[in-house]
């Protein structure tokens, strides 16, 4: 009984990690390629949506890099949508009025999805390109993403968002190397033209496929299974590039990935009935499966323990596992470290990332949901660039003392 109990929990890791991106990879090599080739002059009317709650420390780069963005200007709206806002917020959207921006303000906050739903009634533009405050887009990040839409079978188009990680703290370390391996996996589910689910800080749609959002559940997540069930595809765009700081506190990360899981379960449980077949199989095996590993590592922690005394192998396994998490404990004991080092990072990140998908499952079971967002704050600030390198990493003050620093003494940045 002992060893089944161990090869299943193994089996079950191997397959969330390792087994669905392997089936992707072969179910692409079979995909017959019917390309629709791109227009250069392909330009439809575009609406960047800056989805803000409490945004004075990044919304005025945000709304200038969104100017500055390499499409035609007359094809493009900006829309800053304020969800209850008690900063500066507002004020900020304000001062780019006569620049065509445009505020929607609502006094109350409702979360993200009923405040989409209210701002969606009054735009007209062919693509709804979706992003965050914090997020800073490449200036081709449009163009590269619309070119898509040349191919009338595209519904949705996922850009890439890129972590920059200002502190080299061992949380942002494990953040960027998981959302690597994350892209990965959208690269192979664009193939077959079904990538899962958004990233919020980058992604577009064709506005008449939008359907009304549920206020408890995630609009990257809503979106593209809506345009999926209405028949057509979703696609991954490496090369539209969004930027945005990582988390630098390790407490602040664990409650991001917990509010992540637990819409993301929200979601499912809502919008069962639009997961059939192939769509039903990517979402257990992307995310049902990956979030309910923690307890298949406990199980094979444990059956390996009992095992050891038995063979070589076992014990060399047991060995393993001993070894990884001491790592993950010895990751958290140095998570302040100037320059963490991988071997303590990773395990540390995988550990704590499954204790948070368990803490989230745990929640939806007794009952509890999360209709509004809330923004890591030492996520809340643009990286740096300039025009001639959009991406560049250059040295910035101190973020510990940028973190709390009064708001009103914030550089505001002159519109001329």
């Amino acid at each position: 009984m002992w060893p089944a109990l161990f090869w299943i929990s193994v089996a079950f890791v191997f397959y969330a990690y390792f087994g669905y991106p392997l089936a992707l990879f072969v179910l692409g090599k079979f995909r017959r390629h019917t390309d629709v080739p791109r227009s250069a002059d392909y330009r439809p009317s575009v609406c960047v949506f800056i989805s803000a709650f409490n945004e004075e420390k990044v919304l005025r780069r945000k709304i200038e890099n969104s100017l500055s963005l390499d499409y035609p200007r007359n094809k493009l709206k900006i829309i800053v949508a304020s969800d209850g806002s008690s900063d500066a917020t507002v004020a900020i959207a304000r001062d780019y009025d006569d620049l065509g921006v445009t505020l929607h303000n609502f006094s109350a906050r409702r979360g993200k999805s009923a405040t989409i739903n209210s701002v969606m009634k009054h735009v007209r533009e062919e693509v709804v390109v979706f992003t965050d405050a914090n997020a800073i887009f490449a200036a081709d990040a449009l163009k590269k993403m619309v070119a898509q839409f040349c191919d009338p079978r595209i519904g949705c188009v996922v850009g890439k968002l890129r972590y920059v990680d200002r502190h080299t703290s061992g949380v942002g370390k494990g953040e960027g190397i998981y959302w690597r391996y994350e892209s990965k996996i959208s690269r192979m589910e664009s193939a077959l033209q079904k990538v899962l689910v958004a990233n919020g800080s980058i992604f577009a749609i064709r506005r008449r496929l939008f359907r009304q959002l549920h206020p408890e559940v995630a609009n990257d997540f809503q979106l593209p299974v809506d345009i999926a069930s209405q028949g057509y595809g979703v696609v991954y765009e490496p090369q539209a590039e969004a930027i945005e700081r990582t988390t630098i506190f390790w407490q602040e990360e664990f409650q991001r990935k917990l509010r992540i899981v637990l819409r993301g379960i929200t979601g499912f449980s809502v919008l069962a009935d639009r997961f059939k077949g192939f769509r039903l199989w990517q979402f257990a095996s992307h995310k049902l499966l990956r979030w309910s590993v923690a307890p298949f590592l406990l199980l094979a922690l444990a059956t390996n323990g009992v095992l050891a005394a038995r063979s070589w192998f076992f014990a060399g396994a047991a060995v393993l596992q001993a070894a990884f998490y001491l790592a993950a404990f010895n990751g958290w004991r140095l998570r302040k470290a100037k320059k963490p080092h991988r071997f303590f990072y990773v395990p540390f990140y995988f550990t704590m990332v499954n204790l948070a998908a368990t803490v989230a499952i745990v929640k939806f079971a007794v009952g509890r949901r999360q209709a509004v967002w809330e923004k890591a704050e030492s996520a809340r600030f643009s990286p740096i660039h300039t025009p001639a390198e959009p991406f560049s990493a250059v040295a910035s003050p101190d973020l510990e003392d940028e973190l709390h620093r009064p708001a009103s003494s914030a550089v505001r940045v002159s519109k001329n």
